[in-house]
């Protein structure tokens, strides 16, 4: 310490600061920057959401740890250990089963969705379940890639009206399956040891199908590939062969219209029209009047004292007061007017795929020159402008060097009818890339009400496509912007909760429990 120099005297610097700086008197605040200052409780306000989102959370001052899986052996017994609730030893968890009860439909709701396809011959699904075993709730979204889906069930379709006539995977069920009195079967017991029936599947052609062969039928499809987003399943994008494969899987559950033109006067704007008009489109749904203040014998104007009026003596059929209501209608109001015409379509879907990508169908007739040529003028244009029996375009003779533009370039590839195809293929497959959804939510035969019933249909079917179709509109018609609300999640509350706990069982033992 004695080697240091003493400090200098007060007031006098050193030789590198020649101007001394005072310390700031008591209490005084440097001023501050207005445009930090301005982002200041924006700054404070972030900070406190992250840290709520992301910090350690720790009430009654211990940390929060996640809660690790528990063996199903815990579950099992907890539920055999239970038997008769009846027994004085369970008085105390009386309150606990009867609170259960609410939950009741939301575990139902929940074991349905996650119901093993047919395609699948046994699923273990993540249960959360109460320690006194009094409420299991499947903890799982089945989320699916919908063109997979399509297509998977679209070959479901195929292999079950084989079904219908073999019956090697189906038998009829009585119903109800048990008595009042007779105690739940006991998964280790009856079922653990019997192994399930093999799934139903399609045979994939290695050559053909080689695109999708592999993972066709696995629970979570391309999970451990560059085509899902990770093990959070919520994206997938697919390549134009696997789309072009999928899509031909599906044919069996897909409309074949491409022309638009085909739902005039039976789209949504017309259904809306028919409904305010309280009138009903030809095959189309019927409904309660719109507005019921109108009575024919009172209108300003009838057919006797309107001078400025074109009477109609025949009644004005449905389709033109629906396609023109403000032509065909005293009183229009709530009407949409419908798109009277789109452009002609001339795609024709190649029904055999060894056709190649460009191709003269014969559905497209040719225009002949006989049909167009005019029968009543004998000398043609050409002999009246370079005379008559002129033969100079014989003498012509095109070089043997002169070739094509683009000769070299190749017309198509191998994908490009695959490609084409995709280009008029209807939702989902005319995209490469998504988001999941829920399995539930994936419409599969909806656009088949969206069109006319057939013809011959018995009156049963056609009742229903009308009934299917008047849902359809009515839930169009009341369909109101989601709120902004507050996103809760009653599973993971629960699991928040000491009293519960998940494992990992079969999808049957769940339904048993």
């Amino acid at each position: 310490m004695s080697s240091l120099p003493p400090p200098p005297p007060p007031g006098l610097g050193t030789h590198s600061s020649a101007v001394s700086y005072e310390p700031p008197p008591p209490g005084y605040v440097p001023p501050s920057d207005p445009q930090i200052a301005k982002f200041a409780p924006k700054k404070k306000a972030w900070l406190r959401t992250q840290r709520n989102r992301f910090g350690e959370q720790r009430p009654e001052g211990h940390v929060k740890t996640q809660k690790a899986d528990m063996p199903p052996e815990h579950l099992r017994k907890t539920v055999k250990d239970i038997g008769d609730v009846s027994q004085k030893k369970y008085s105390s968890d009386k309150r606990s089963y009867l609170g259960a009860l609410k939950f009741m439909p939301h575990a139902v709701l929940k074991l349905l969705e996650n119901m093993p396809m047919p395609w699948e011959s046994s699923k273990n699904v993540k249960v959360l379940y109460h320690v006194n075993g009094c409420l299991t709730i499947v903890n799982e979204i089945p989320r699916v890639i919908e063109p997979v889906f399509h297509a998977q069930w679209a070959t479901m379709w195929v292999v079950m009206r084989r079904e219908k006539n073999d019956r090697r995977h189906f038998k009829r069920m009585r119903f109800p399956p048990f008595d009042d009195e007779e105690p739940p079967l006991s998964w280790s017991e009856n079922i653990e040891d019997v192994d399930p029936l093999e799934p139903i599947q399609m045979e994939l052609d290695d050559v053909e199908d080689n695109p999708v062969v592999e993972w066709f039928y696995e629970h979570r499809p391309l999970i451990d590939t560059s085509h899902v987003n990770g093990p959070s399943y919520k994206d997938w994008n697919l390549s134009l062969p696997q789309m072009a494969t999928l899509y031909r899987l599906s044919h069996q559950l897909l409309s074949d219209l491409v022309d638009k033109n085909y739902f005039h006067m039976f789209d949504m704007d017309s259904f809306r029209t028919a409904k305010a008009l309280n009138v009903a489109i030809p095959g189309g749904p019927r409904f309660e009047p719109l507005y019921k203040d109108i009575d024919p014998n009172d209108e300003d104007f009838g057919e006797f004292n309107a001078i400025d009026r074109i009477i109609f003596r025949s009644p004005i059929r449905t389709e033109y007061r629906v396609a023109f209501p403000f032509l065909y209608n005293s009183l229009p109001r709530s009407v949409k007017l419908g798109w009277y015409s789109h452009p002609q379509v001339v795609y024709v879907r190649a029904e055999d795929p060894s056709l190649p990508a460009f191709y003269f169908d014969p559905i497209v007739n040719p225009i002949s020159s006989r049909s167009v040529a005019p029968k009543n003028i004998t000398v043609s244009h050409e002999d009246k402008i370079f005379g008559y029996g002129s033969f100079e375009d014989e003498d012509f003779i095109l070089s043997g060097e002169v070739k094509p533009f683009l000769v070299d370039q190749e017309l198509s590839t191998s994908d490009t009818s695959s490609a084409i195809a995709l280009w008029w293929a209807p939702y989902p497959f005319n995209r490469r890339s998504g988001r999941m959804v829920r399995a539930q939510d994936v419409p599969l035969v909806k656009q088949w009400y969206l069109e006319h019933c057939p013809q011959g249909q018995p009156v049963k079917v056609r009742v229903s496509y009308q009934k299917l179709l008047k849902t359809y509109v009515l839930n169009e018609l009341h369909k109101k912007k989601p709120k902004a609300q507050s996103k809760q999640n009653l599973i993971t509350s629960l699991r928040s909760t000491k009293f519960f706990q998940q494992t990992t069982i079969d999808w049957v033992e769940a339904g048993l429990q």
